[in-house]
């Protein structure tokens, strides 16, 4: 009996381990997938990990790199200002706050029309609604008048260009310059080009240019003009006697009591020391008219020029000779100066503060 049990629990025994094997196996068999899939969510995770700290490395990127722009934008030396679809102010950085308002809430919200002169907005506003139909192309450059901070008027040339990103509303952006010293120096440097620096009238230049445009106008409308040639009698001696300071004071002088005399649309013009020129025109339909018309004109400068004046308490006093050389529709401009001053040198001949005119037969 002992031994049949010791038979019967060494079959047991026999058998115990074959089943646990097999209870292994079943069990890694059951529970493969599973590790699989553990494995695979640990490296998505991994991966998603990875994929955050990438975008928050980025967002970092971009919040440094819109914060630098806001500075740029903020801290740049040209003023800037963006303008919603209802032309109102919705962005200004500081240079344009300074230039515009003095301080942002009197200028963002605002309406842009608000800084305009009533005379620019006709033209702004023909500007503007061609721009929202270029989206992303620069406009013309666009001048007007603003007013400033304090209200002045200043001079500002603008540089407009529509944006409109996808999902976002489109905008305009302006870059603006006051332009008030650049026009002043562009004047300034008209003035030295085309006018005489002691008279302020018009050079022998700007002279030649309203000759031609005379004579051109003379030909369109059939009606006489006449040039008159001026040179004042005794200033050398004048010049010599009471010194340079006088005679300049003479010829500035004579150069307003010239200018006073003209028409509207004459032109009286200094080419030389003291050697002025008029251009008259539209006098009459006949040169027989327009001759008694310059003939007149020039007795009244005569008279105009004789009157004395003392500046600096010196009396100072000259007469005036007179050429003149009438034009019309066949004439030509190239030797109308040089016929004008024929017709002065006879004036001299003649005894001075005489008028004399161009006589083609002498």
């Amino acid at each position: 009996m002992v031994k049949r049990s010791n038979r019967k629990s060494q079959g047991r025994v026999a058998v115990e381990p074959r089943a646990h094997c097999m209870s292994v196996l079943n069990h890694a068999l059951v529970h493969q997938p599973d590790r699989s899939l553990l494995h695979e969510l640990q490296v998505h995770q991994v991966e998603l990990e990875m994929q955050n700290e990438m975008l928050r490395k980025a967002q970092t990127e971009l919040e440094v790199t819109r914060d630098r722009y806001a500075d740029l934008f903020d801290f740049a030396p040209i003023p800037y200002i963006t303008l919603s679809a209802d032309g109102k102010i919705s962005e200004a950085n500081l240079a344009a706050t300074a230039l515009l308002a003095g301080d942002q809430k009197d200028l963002v919200g605002h309406g842009f029309a608000e800084f305009l002169v009533p005379d620019d907005l006709a033209r702004w506003v023909r500007h503007v609604n061609a721009g929202w139909q270029l989206p992303g192309m620069h406009l013309p450059e666009f001048e007007l008048l603003l007013r400033g901070n304090g209200r002045a008027l200043f001079s500002a040339e603008l540089h407009c260009m529509v944006t409109a990103r996808p999902g976002a509303f489109s905008s305009m952006r302006i870059a603006l310059f006051d332009i008030t010293e650049r026009l002043a120096i562009a004047a300034r440097m008209e003035q030295l080009a085309y006018f005489d620096s002691l008279t302020q009238l018009p050079n022998r230049r700007l002279f030649h240019d309203r000759l031609e445009q005379a004579v051109t106008a003379s030909k369109r409308s059939n009606r006489y003009g006449a040039l008159l040639y001026l040179d004042l009698d005794g200033f050398k001696l004048l010049n010599d006697t009471h010194g340079h300071d006088a005679g300049d004071h003479m010829l500035i002088e004579v150069a307003h009591r010239l200018r006073t005399s003209l028409r509207e649309g004459d032109t009286v013009a200094r080419i030389g020391g003291d050697e002025f020129v008029m251009i008259l025109e539209r006098l009459a339909m006949s040169e027989a008219g327009a001759a008694q018309f310059a003939q007149e004109v020039g007795e009244k400068l005569k008279r105009a020029i004789a009157l004395s004046f003392d500046p600096e308490g010196v009396e100072l006093q000259c007469s005036v000779s007179i050429g003149i050389r009438m034009f019309g529709p066949t004439s030509h401009v190239d030797d109308l100066l040089k016929q004008a001053d024929q017709a002065l040198y006879q004036a001299k001949r003649a005894g001075r503060n005489q008028i004399s005119f161009f006589n083609a037969k002498t």
